[in-house]
């Protein structure tokens, strides 16, 4: 209680300081310009002591070992400010002010950045016997790297408050994209029962006025008369009918169970084909190559003939040549064989390349055999699906006005 500062500190200030203040009052009353030339190297000589023989290196480990404090706190003791008694004007003026002096009255420790957040202790003391004086200093303790140390110790809140950003964005974009989907499926659907009931009412009503014709005028229609109503129901039955197995196959591939079976594929594609070309004869000439040192594959043949018909139903009415014509040729690659299928029609647009498979997509494309319909948006629909399930895979490659190439990549080594 008797000291000043730490132990040993009073001597000091008996010593060094307190014999120079009535020099020091005089000089600052009378205005003398020697005042602050004396006060620098008064306060240099007293702080150069006082840093000289503090014991507070010691001090400062003992108070951390008695509190069981951590070791690696560290410390500053700094005079804020030293002033002189004025009895005349009852008032206190600076002798010395932290940050507005060039002499440093930083004590001891090696605490870098003080501020009011690390400062434990600021004291204000009066002393002096002949001349009155008041000195301030403070006490700050504080990590030597106090800003790493926060950033160290929040880590694991910001990287869960990252994660739970992360995870709310994550969760509004999947439910974004997830609406988006079911808004363009809807849209898909909606846009498709529309066609869907345009492109059924139209033979749906051709059939109905035919009909009612040969009930109610029978009687003044001639045959050939009839036979041309017979002919136009035909037509409107058969498309009808297309329309129909269309959505069927649809359906039922969702949930169909292939029926596969070992066949040399080259011969079994002839087959098809022949069949097929018999179908579209007069429409669109189908033309075929053998594969040379023909390969057993695993297929459903009901399923990979419903493809074929779906791929040159597709030739036919994208097609604009004075002679439409579909050609299905064979390839080897690495993995196994590829059957190519080119045509010569109106081509595809590569902004719509991604989008032929897609459920209900109808293209945008000039298709002259469909008049103004553009079928149901399913044909190429179940052609990847089936190959989906068969595990085979498809590639498309088309220049506008020069025709299209699809091309089925079968893998020989995949068994039933």
């Amino acid at each position: 209680m008797n000291e000043k500062l730490f132990p040993g500190g009073n001597n000091l200030f008996v010593a060094y300081l307190e014999p120079n203040l009535p020099d020091l009052k005089q000089l600052k009353l009378s205005g003398s310009a020697q005042y602050e030339t004396k006060r620098d190297s008064v306060l240099q000589a007293f702080f150069a002591k006082m840093r000289e023989q503090q014991p507070m290196d010691s001090i400062i480990q003992q108070i951390i070992r008695k509190n069981n404090l951590d070791s690696r706190l560290v410390y500053k003791l700094r005079f804020e400010q030293i002033e002189l008694y004025v009895e005349h004007s009852n008032e206190y003026y600076p002798l010395y002010l932290n940050g507005q002096s060039a002499v440093n009255g930083e004590i001891a420790g090696t605490l870098s950045f003080c501020n009011p957040n690390n400062k434990v202790l600021q004291l204000s003391v009066t002393a002096g016997s002949t001349t009155i004086y008041r000195f301030t200093y403070s006490l700050f303790v504080d990590y030597p790297n106090r800003l790493l140390r926060i950033w160290i110790d929040m880590l694991p809140v910001f990287i869960f408050s990252l994660l739970c950003i992360g995870l709310t964005i994550m969760i509004n974009y999947l439910t974004y994209r997830n609406w988006v989907d079911q808004r363009k499926e809807s849209e898909l659907k909606t846009e498709f029962l529309n066609h869907i009931r345009h492109e059924f009412n139209t033979p749906i009503t051709t059939i109905l006025v035919c009909a009612q014709s040969l009930k109610d005028e029978r009687k003044l229609l001639n045959e050939e008369d009839i036979g041309s109503m017979g002919a136009v129901i035909e037509r409107q039955s058969l498309r009808l009918s297309r329309y129909v197995q269309q959505v069927m196959d649809a359906v039922r591939l969702e949930d169909q169970v292939l029926e596969k079976t070992n066949v040399a594929i080259s011969v079994v594609t002839a087959m098809l084909l022949k069949d097929l070309s018999i179908r579209y004869l007069g429409l669109i000439k189908v033309q075929y190559t053998a594969l040379e040192n023909d390969e057993q594959v695993w297929l459903d043949e009901s399923v990979y003939f419903t493809i074929l018909d779906n791929l040159i139903s597709n030739a036919h009415k994208f097609n604009t040549s004075g002679e439409p014509a579909v050609h299905f040729y064979w390839e080897r690659n690495a993995t196994g064989i590829a059957l190519c299928v080119q045509d010569n029609g109106v081509g595809i647009a590569p902004q719509e390349l991604d989008a032929i498979f897609g459920k209900f997509y109808r293209s945008k494309s000039n298709a002259p055999n469909l008049g103004k319909g553009l079928g149901l948006g399913l044909g190429l629909y179940y052609v990847k699906a089936s190959l989906d399930l068969m595990k085979w895979q498809i590639e498309v490659f088309s220049d506008l006005n020069k025709g299209t190439r699809f091309v089925l990549k079968i893998p020989i080594t995949i068994k039933g």
